[in-house]
């Protein structure tokens, strides 16, 4: 049995049977040797090639990448030329918080009266266009900018909106509801859109913001110009440098858009992006970001409850923001939580399978239960809302269809036994005619005699109304007053209610509908019946399968009492959760140098002339996002000093004919997917599935053993350690051929999500559906190679056996009993699903509560989803121990079953469903050791 599936044939495997050659009658076979031996060693290899490309990735690769800040260029804070400035701060934004202004200024009647006497007929049309002050074709109405009149206007509300940017003393003003910019951007708006009216750069190594005044050392300066893809950008220009232009406009552009900015060695930019926010300072953030927030000065002017309300806006947009920068980020960050969130997750898990032997049995009938209730419960919602009307509430409508139909009933059994009179229920209208003996209301409420006045005090006597037919507690409606027939109620916080006739169940709608549609209301009464049908069908095999649903039953109390009586099983998951842990972190360390090697030229290094040519639209990929992980997109503002730039022109002049200003750039995503990453990726799946295989083998084995120990000495004798010796001694190989085509299933079918995700940033929407369907047939098929590896190593367990000839012999051995199969996993599914969401829910509703003790200020969603992902993978691992005792303790039984020893071995649970002769059925079947072949069903 040296190479994968080698071995011997089956016409050389003696019969399996007790006293024979081969005997599992006292457990697992002994008889045994080494199987799929060439499998562990292609297993052993693929680790050398791992670690091959680990070491490449060493030394190119860079993990920071993945979880360092980044500013608005996509440059890494800390790294390259940005060595020694970590903290990822932000300035103002020169652009979205001044060209309003300027805007204002551009196009007001002072401006436009100051232009007309200097430019060209030509000019002056174009310029009125991009005003929008006359219509054209690249307007659809005026922009309702408040008019400055006169150059004195226009300086004095100008200087009012510069100042509370320009002018670091005016936070308060800024920030407050009577700014003078907000006509433009309010106070919220500048934190809740942070990201618009904010720059993020890189700068120093603390979240101490930098203060620039008159006398700041290496302090520059910046005067502000609206870029060359700004429409009304010559006009500026021309009001700027023109020499007839009135003194007053050309000294309110000259004094009031000239900004104080940070000396480089704060800050490593343009000093148009160096310009600090007055009033905002920061603090410190997770992995080196720095949250702004507003200082003292505006805190005490503006009132504490005011300054929180613009911060907890400020704090979503800065989470949104970080959030998305690196997956990786928010891990890190809170990797203190989610270590004690894996230990909970642990005890859980452990608390769970402790349950569990105590409350199996309750379980499984609960659930056959709940099955039966969650169809009918089902069918009937469809059924309610067939007929429900319009304005009335889903459940009010069933309560009263339920009262009317528990009325109907009683009063047709009250009448059956009594013998007496029945009332007509005829009414016509509004029921003003009706004389029908319906007592109680539409929500069930018993109707108060009329004759009464208590509890409720009223009018409606016989006296009163001589015709109305006022006896006993019937449902009337004296002279028509009401819409239907009613009644005052013997409920005191209930005064009175509409009744229905008795027999009639669905009330008419007068109002209509809740689906105005017919054909859907027949639609949902089909489907109705069609559930009902599956309830009854449910309840008909529950019936007629009843000895094998209690051979379910008795395998999970006999999978319960396995766990009970060898606890130390429960160290299987706990050792595999500890070595994935570990294995995922040593993972993700080595994977992250590999993920971090972006490639140049990843995405185009050139400027683009629109937002659209560089991003793309809905239907056209854009040059920065044609592939995934997809580029970021920035706007470039251009370098006026220069006298040949893409985006500003020549020293800011853009007027030349054939210029074309091109101010888009693209940055690369911070991690690619490579072969290299595959194979590592490949790895991991492999190894994940090993070790989830080689805990199978041993609870098998382990379980096995136990399962074939006379009463009197079960649980007694340990079985782990053994089954370990087992396993490892002789079975890695075919754990590890096992888990290679499991991985490979799974690899194939991620690659299809990474095609699906290039075809999406290609936007090509019919290969993204093709490739959604084909993920979804493989992760059927990948169920199905699970089950069946799963059962294969079962038979390894039992029989010795490699790992073809095991998943041979098991999918034998299932086609033959595949009713029990069936109700076993029916009810195992049901059970583990139970399980998972204990497990798993809980772990993550514990996580949430441990981040926010961590990291109140952290946004939850990237920790929520790892602690989900913990979750997932300790209910998996633990639950793997009960599905593993249940689907060995069912094979045992047929095995025992069919050897006729069953009542020397099968545990309590299980010995009512043992054959009465078994010594003859022994006489009758030989079984194939490698086959545990059993006599169908």
């Amino acid at each position: 049995m040296g190479g994968c599936c080698a071995g011997k044939s089956d016409d050389e495997e003696k019969a399996f049977e007790k006293g024979g050659t081969k005997d599992c009658s006292g457990g697992p076979v002994q008889n045994r040797s080494c199987t799929d031996i060439f499998c562990l060693v292609i297993f052993i290899a693929h680790w050398f090639g791992f670690a091959a490309v680990t070491l490449a990735g060493l030394q190119d690769g860079d993990p920071a990448k993945l979880y360092q800040p980044r500013d608005f260029k996509g440059d890494y804070c800390d790294l390259g030329d940005f060595k020694g400035h970590s903290k990822l701060m932000r300035t103002l934004n020169v652009s979205a918080t001044v060209d309003t202004i300027a805007e204002q200024l551009v196009c007001s009647t002072a401006a436009g009266n100051a232009l007309q006497a200097v430019m060209s007929t030509a000019e002056f049309a174009s310029y009125q266009c991009a005003c929008c002050l006359v219509p054209c074709a690249t307007c659809d109405s005026n922009k309702g900018l408040m008019d400055l009149s006169d150059p004195s206007a226009a300086s004095s509300t100008i200087t009012s909106r510069m100042s509370e940017l320009t002018d670091p003393s005016k936070g308060a003003q800024l920030f407050s509801s009577g700014s003078s910019n907000a006509m433009s951007f309010s106070a919220e708006s500048m934190w809740k859109e942070m990201t618009k009216y904010m720059v993020p750069v890189c700068m120093m190594d603390s979240c101490i913001a930098p203060k620039v005044n008159s006398s700041t050392p290496g302090r520059r300066s910046y005067t502000y110009s609206p870029t060359p893809t700004v429409a009304w950008k010559f006009a500026w220009d021309t009001l700027a440098t023109h020499a007839s232009i009135p003194s007053g406009l050309k000294d309110t552009i000259r004094d009031q858009f000239t900004f104080m900015a940070l000396p480089p060695n704060d800050c490593p930019y343009h000093e148009r992006y160096c310009i600090p926010i007055p009033g905002v300072e920061f603090k410190e953030a997770a992995m080196n970001r720095c949250m702004p927030q507003l200082d003292d000065n505006v805190v005490s002017q503006l009132g504490t409850a005011a300054c929180e309300a613009l911060e907890t806006g400020g704090l979503e947009a800065f989470r949104s923001a970080e959030s998305n920068m690196s997956f990786f980020t928010e891990l890190i960050a809170t990797v203190d939580a989610f270590c004690v969130v894996a230990f909970f997750a642990f005890v859980l898990g452990l608390f769970f399978m402790v349950a569990l032997r105590f409350l199996v049995g309750v379980v499984v009938w609960m659930s056959l239960f709940l099955v039966v209730v969650v169809l009918v419960g089902g069918g009937g919602l469809c059924y309610i809302r067939s007929f429900q009307c319009a304005g009335a509430g889903l459940f009010d409508t069933g309560l009263h269809t339920g009262v009317a139909a528990l009325s109907t009933a009683y009063h047709t059994a009250s009448n059956a036994v009594s013998g007496s009179e029945v009332l007509s229920e005829d009414m016509t209208g509004n029921g003003e005619d009706y004389r029908g003996g319906q007592t109680r209301t539409r929500s069930g409420k018993l109707c108060q005699r009329w004759d009464t006045q208590v509890p409720h005090v009223h009018s409606f006597t016989e006296a009163n109304y001589p015709n109305a037919s006022l006896i006993n507690n019937y449902c009337r409606n004296p002279d028509g007053i009401a819409k239907s027939i009613w009644c005052y109620t013997t409920d005191t916080e209930k005064k009175w209610e509409l009744c229905t006739p008795v027999g009639v169940i669905l009330s008419e709608c007068s109002s209509g509908y809740a689906v105005q549609d017919e054909v859907m209301r027949e639609i949902l009464k089909v489907v109705s019946y069609f559930i009902w049908a599956l309830a009854a069908i449910w309840v008909i095999a529950i019936c007629f399968l009843q000895k094998r649903i209690r051979l379910a039953v008795g395998v999970n109390q006999v999978a319960a009492m396995f766990i009970y009586n060898n606890p130390t099983i429960l160290g299987v998951p706990v050792v595999q959760i500890f070595v994935s842990f570990a294995w995922l972190l040593i993972w993700i360390f080595c994977a992250s140098f590999l993920l971090s090697q972006v490639p140049e030229g990843y995405t185009p290094t050139q400027y683009f002339a629109t937002y659209a040519e560089a991003y793309g639209t809905d239907t056209e990929p854009g040059a920065c996002t044609d592939k995934w992980p997809t580029g970021i997109v920035w706007k470039y503002e251009g370098n006026v000093s220069s006298e040949d730039d893409p985006c500003t022109g020549i020293y800011g002049d853009t007027s030349a004919a054939d210029f074309e200003p091109k101010c888009w750039k693209c940055s690369p995503p911070r991690y690619v997917f490579d072969t290299r990453f595959a194979a590592s990726f490949f790895t991991l799946l492999w190894n994940n599935a090993f070790l989830v295989a080689l805990g199978q083998l041993i609870i098998a084995g382990a379980c096995a053993q136990w399962f074939f120990t006379v009463d009197s000495k079960r649980g007694k004798t340990p079985t782990v350690r053994g089954s370990i010796w087992i396993a490892f001694r002789y079975h890695i190989g075919t754990v590890a051929f096992g888990a290679f085509i499991l991985a490979l299933v799974q690899f194939i079918r991620y690659l299809m999500k990474y095609f699906e995700k290039q075809a999406a940033a290609q936007k090509n929407r019919i290969v993204v559906l093709i490739l959604k369907g084909v993920q979804c047939l493989l992760w059927c098929f990948e169920k199905c190679i699970k089950f069946l590896n799963k059962n294969a190593y079962i038979q390894t367990a039992l029989m010795g056996t490699n790992f073809c000839t095991s998943a041979k012999n098991a999918f034998q051995l299932i086609m033959r009993n595949m009713l029990r199969f069936g109700v076993v996993a029916i009810l195992g599914t049901i059970i583990n699903a139970i399980g998972w969401v204990v497990i798993t829910i809980g772990t993550t509703a514990l996580g949430y509560f441990i981040l926010e003790a961590f990291h109140p200020d952290t946004d939850p969603l990237v920790p929520m989803l790892s602690y989900f992902c913990v979750g997932y993978l300790t209910s998996t691992l633990f639950m793997n121990v009960f599905a593993l005792g249940v689907d060995t303790s069912l094979q045992c039984f047929i095995a025992a079953e069919e050897m006729g020893i069953a009542q020397d071995y099968v545990p309590g649970p299980l010995k009512s469903l043992v054959d009465a002769n078994p010594a003859d059925k022994k006489s009758q079947i030989k079984i194939d050791i490698s086959k545990v072949a059993p006599t169908p069903t």
